[in-house]
């Protein structure tokens, strides 16, 4: 059973600050450089609560949240409340699409009830970060991006009248308007809630926070003599969206290797010709689209001489390249058979090199991996397409996760709309 509630929200009073200045991306997007530019964008950025820079930066987050709440920079909403958030977007189509969901408290269900379902692994270094901020902060500043199957879209039916209405936050943020509102209508809220019930949330983004929640509510629990469960740690802020909304949208991420003592390009190649057909093309971008027409177990490939699109020849030769182990969902992904093929077998990179990113990285633009080879950076990049979301689905569904970085749901939430006291 799905559990959400309403709850007071943290704003920011816009009479003391100009949202467009204040609001950042999530922290584990965020570059050092970018770092510094939100500090110096505002001396009221939300990066000083998510990611300050700081000696002891999670005590310099709890005095500066409590330091503008005490100053009114940041105000708590009177009325219990979900927030319902549509953004605007361009995709790189050039169609403008709006994905609608809403903000609300989600009770915390460990991953085995089969109630909250995550898609990608995750790793520990990055839960204890969080872990010590929620500690120190007893709050969530960014929420968790949760997806839930309505085809009827009764849920839009009880939120879109809302959406005539003046939002209470309206700002552009690289490209993307997002638009907040505050809706404490208490029988449209209560009716939100009895059709989320029967559903199963999917973890779309923020799974180390969604963990670092588990782990913090057990720790809340262990010293609460009284624990009866209503307390507000043992829910997390999470913004909901229907996996059936038209502005739901995954872009891919690409894998960029770098320093590997022995990679030989020429010979990575002729090993792959055994199982994959290769085209090449005289430019990155002909090469991207010629792998955008492909529809199952293809990459892009780009080397400092060579732009490539990689087909699998031989679809049943996939048992072969992934172990039998690996379950059928999973299997099924493009981005499983690069990892598990040519970046372990071909390239010698382990799974742990792998999630500690020793000699692999992510980028989203197809023309920054270009860039990166061409000057040395980085040996070879695989372009990759978007998983679907039926995959996504799927995976989860049967119980199983994906590698790191297989979806990338744009836009990505922004934080400092609305946050969440647990205390």
């Amino acid at each position: 059973m799905a559990t959400i509630r309403a709850f007071n929200g943290l704003r920011y009073n816009q009479t003391k600050v100009k949202m467009s200045t204040v609001v950042a991306p999530p922290y584990d997007v965020i570059t050092p450089l970018e770092q510094t530019s939100y500090y110096d964008r505002d001396a009221f950025n939300v990066i000083r609560l998510i990611l300050a820079r700081d000696e002891d930066r999670y005590s310099a987050s709890a005095q500066t949240f409590a330091a503008w709440q005490e100053s009114q920079v940041l105000v708590r909403d009177a009325q219990p409340s979900i927030y319902p958030l549509v953004q605007t977007f361009t995709t790189t189509t050039g169609a403008k699409v709006q994905r609608k969901g809403f903000i609300a408290l989600c009770h915390l269900e460990e991953f085995e009830k089969g109630i909250v379902l995550p898609h990608e692994k995750t790793l520990s270094k990055a839960k204890e970060d969080r872990f010590k901020l929620f500690k120190a902060t007893n709050s969530n500043f960014s929420q968790i991006f949760g997806l839930y199957s309505d085809p009827l879209k009764q849920i839009d039916e009880s939120i879109t009248p809302i959406h005539a209405t003046v939002p209470a936050i309206d700002v552009e943020f690289e490209g993307v308007r997002n638009q907040l509102w505050a809706m404490t209508d208490t029988d449209a809220i209560a009716r939100i809630a009895s059709l989320v019930e029967p559903m199963q949330i999917l973890i779309a983004d923020g799974h180390h926070r969604y963990e670092t929640g588990l782990a913090y509510r057990d720790l809340m629990r262990s010293q609460n003599p009284n624990h009866d469960g209503t307390e507000l740690y043992n829910y997390i802020m999470m913004f909901f969206t229907n996996l059936d909304d038209e502005g739901l949208v995954i872009f891919p991420t690409h894998r960029v290797v770098h320093s590997l003592p022995a990679f030989d390009a020429q010979a990575m190649l002729e090993t792959l010709k055994a199982h994959f057909t290769l085209d090449s093309f005289a430019t990155h971008e002909a090469m991207a689209s010629a792998l955008g027409r492909k529809t199952q177990y293809a990459f892009g490939i780009i080397t400092k001489d060579a732009f490539l699109c990689a087909t699998l020849t031989d679809l049943t030769s996939i048992d072969e390249l992934v172990p039998q182990s690996v379950p059928a969902e999973v299997k099924d992904l493009d981005v499983v058979l690069l990892h598990t093929y040519i970046l372990g077998k071909l390239l010698n990179i382990s799974v742990e090199a792998q999630e500690k990113k020793l000699n692999i990285h992510y980028l989203q633009k197809i023309d920054e991996c270009a860039a990166e080879v061409a000057k040395g950076v980085s040996q070879v990049a695989f372009i990759v397409n978007s998983t679907k979301i039926d995959q996504v689905r799927a995976v989860a569904k049967a119980g199983h996760t994906m590698p790191q970085k297989s979806t990338f749901f744009y836009p990505k939430l922004i934080s400092g709309l609305v946050m969440n006291r647990m205390a």
